[in-house]
């Protein structure tokens, strides 16, 4: 075989552009990207002869070279400003993911999902946001005093927050439910169900979620509130047993507790257990969230429903109508809530 044709035989098909459908069609490049665009002023004829082009070239459209040429990446981002192990641990994130990730299918847009868990880790994904690499990013927050939300502010990236960012909740837009209100009713539950001694493990009390399902509680108890049966954890599993296991050391006529996530009222159970508790029948138990943890424990978990898939499609119509200049100013959106009775108390 000559040289010529060793190299011929080497080299890979070229793939098809847009001139060559137009050639095949016999009509102008513009025409067939009215055609791939919708079809909009162009003779059911000549559409009918671009696609048979089309398909008889195999062409297919490079969104990534659209997307560039309108100015869009066609990429979101999904941030969770916490531990990388976290992505993996709490349901609630998942859900969330999943449910972008099936918003932006039908435009073609891909999710990109990333965690920041320390200063160097926020300060090399601040760099990467602000610079075009995507359209917009949604943020899961578990901390205040979060440095990346006035850096991507100033950048003037479309953002929005899952949950009300403590500092920013005027300047930025956000979805949340009424954590106080939520926290209201399924403590106030649980103080209809027990006598004695009522305690909470809370989340991360410099988050708005944690402060304020922490107020709903003690606002439920009433004159049965006492601040030494309040514990901290910060949303995980290991820190609401870790919580749990304080509660009963120093208070081992524990009768109810509240914990402020389902993932930590699974911890929770395990130090109940594990203490020789049964549940309900010594403690009864209430979580927040209704996430899939709260079915994996037995007896179930009673709960708060947390709307997260309303709150992740509501969260990517707002950062849709920024991204597309539809709204200038902050968007707030506060969703509803119910309890959900199961066997834990």
């Amino acid at each position: 075989m000559s040289t010529s044709a060793q190299e011929g035989a080497a080299s890979p098909r070229r793939r098809p552009t847009i001139d060559d459908v137009a050639r095949l069609a016999g009509v102008g490049r513009g025409t067939v990207s009215r055609v791939i665009n919708g079809g909009h002023n162009v003779r059911p004829t000549v559409q009918d002869a671009v696609n048979a082009a089309i398909d008889a070239l195999g062409y297919s459209v490079n969104q990534s070279a659209r997307n560039l040429a309108r100015g869009h990446t066609g990429s979101i981002a999904f941030v969770i400003s916490d531990r990388q192990e976290r992505l993996f641990e709490d349901p609630n994130f998942g859900l969330f993911a999943r449910t972008f990730s099936r918003q932006l299918r039908p435009s073609k847009r891909h999710l990109l999902i990333t965690s920041a868990g320390d200063e160097e880790e926020k300060n090399s994904l601040g760099d990467y946001l602000t610079v075009g690499h995507v359209d917009g990013a949604l943020l899961a927050l578990t901390h205040d005093e979060e440095p990346l939300l006035p850096r991507l502010q100033a950048s003037k990236l479309p953002i929005v927050i899952l949950g009300k960012p403590l500092g920013f909740e005027r300047a930025l837009s956000w979805v949340a439910i009424d954590d106080e209100n939520a926290a209201f009713t399924v403590a106030s539950y649980l103080a209809g169900k027990v006598e004695g001694a009522i305690g909470t493990v809370t989340g991360p009390l410099q988050t708005s979620s944690g402060l304020e399902r922490l107020a709903g509680f003690r606002r439920a108890l009433g004159d049965r509130f006492r601040p030494d049966l309040v514990a901290t954890g910060d949303w995980s599993l290991q820190s609401g047993r870790h919580a749990a296991e304080a509660l009963l050391r120093d208070h081992p006529g524990l009768r109810g507790l509240f914990v402020a996530s389902d993932l930590m009222a699974v911890g929770a159970f395990g130090a109940l257990r594990a203490a020789g508790r049964r549940v309900p029948e010594d403690v009864a138990v209430v979580g927040f969230d209704d996430s899939a943890a709260a079915t994996l424990v037995e007896p179930e978990l009673t709960t708060i429903r947390n709307p997260i898939e309303q709150l992740a499609i509501e969260a990517l119509r707002i950062l849709d109508d920024q991204i597309a200049g539809r709204v200038n100013s902050p968007v707030h959106v506060v969703l509803g809530s119910e309890l959900v009775e199961r066997s834990s108390a």
